[in-house]
Order: C-alpha cells, then structure tokens, then sequence
C-alpha cells in the first residue's frame, strides 16, 4: 500500500487544486482522503511504529495551520490538506518542501492578480476567476507533487 501513496495523494492533490479553483472551497471528504490513505498505509505495514515521525511532524504542522487559520486567512480545508500531506512528506525532503510552497504561494499570488486583472469575470462558475484570491491548494498541491515526484 506504501508503494501507492504517492500516486494517490497526487489524485487528491490534484482535485484538490480544480475543486478549489472551480468553487473556492475544499470539500470535507476531499481533505479527510489523505488521513484515510494514511491510515490504510500504517494498517498494511509490517512496522507501524515506524509512522510516529511522520505523525509528529503532521502534528507540528496542524498547529501551525491552526495559527494561520486564526491570523492570516487560512482556511480550515488547507490546514486539513496541508495536514494530510505532511503525513506523507519524508523528514528529508520536508525543508525544500516548505520552500517550494512559500515561493509557490508568494509567485502564485502574483499570477493570480495577472489573471484577475486580465479576464476578472465576475458571473464566471470558476472562483479563480471571480475573485483575486490565490486558492491555498494551488501552493499545497505544487509542494506535494513537488515532494512526491521530483525531489
């Protein structure tokens, strides 16, 4: 099942960022699929014990998506997205992990006020479209499938 995990995470990531950009919100049962993948994993392994890293780590990064939440605007389906995926983050690839998604948020930030400035519609279906809000899974989404595939 571990051997799968990334190919999975990266199908949520992925619907995560279209759901996102489409309807500007993250749906419960989207965000939940990483802890349920998770948990499947740790079932099917021979070594269970071996995941309290991980787990530790996904602990530190709630607590501080909870911070964010309540100062900067984060919303509760990216803490539970980022949370997901930080289940599944190896411990060495965790820092560039961290910066791809602060330059992806600062870069993606700036696109999406190109965007915006350049076909805003506002009685468009896709939020990206309608509002100058960069979607959070967008810089989650590109870490993860940064982290799972390329570093």
């Amino acid at each position: 099942m571990a051997a799968y995990a990334p190919y999975l995470m990266s199908l949520i990531l992925i619907a995560a960022m279209a759901i996102e950009m489409r309807d500007g919100r993250l749906p419960n049962w989207l965000t939940m699929l990483p802890f349920v993948v998770f948990i499947a994993v740790i079932v099917t392994s021979a070594d269970p014990g071996a995941f309290a890293g991980q787990l530790i780590g996904a602990a530190v990064v709630f607590v501080l998506g909870l911070v964010l939440f309540a100062f900067a605007g984060f919303g509760a389906g990216a803490v539970k997205l980022l949370t997901g995926l930080a289940l599944f983050i190896p411990r060495e690839h965790a820092i560039a992990s961290f910066v791809i998604f602060i330059v992806t948020m600062f870069v993606g930030t700036f696109i999406i006020l190109q965007i915006h400035k350049r076909f805003a519609a506002e009685d468009s279906k896709w939020v990206i479209l309608n509002k100058r809000v960069l979607p959070m899974s967008l810089p989650i989404g590109i870490a993860g499938l940064c982290a799972f595939w390329l570093l």
